[in-house]
């Protein structure tokens, strides 16, 4: 699959599907290795936004380094184009 970059101004709108996916992996290994305090755990966890960015860190935080619920909220619209 060849995937070209399509950049707006600094951001990259396009990215290859196994390289997302390391990503997430390498995140969550990370998240796995932190140890929280029982009573400071949180056991369902609502993140509006959390497709990408600081939305998708705080998913993966909360349920891979405290095992919480996740219930994850975005919006997506189809390509321009």
């Amino acid at each position: 699959m060849i995937i070209k970059p399509r950049i707006k101004g600094f951001v990259c709108i396009t990215s290859h599907p196994t390289g997302c996916y390391e990503n997430v992996r390498e995140q969550a290994e990370f998240a796995k290795s932190i140890s929280l305090a029982p009573e400071k755990k949180p056991k369902r966890v609502l993140v509006i936004g959390s497709s990408t960015g600081y939305g998708l860190a705080s998913r993966i935080s909360a349920a891979f380094s405290a095992g919480a619920d996740t219930l994850g909220v975005y919006f997506e619209r189809p390509p321009a184009g």
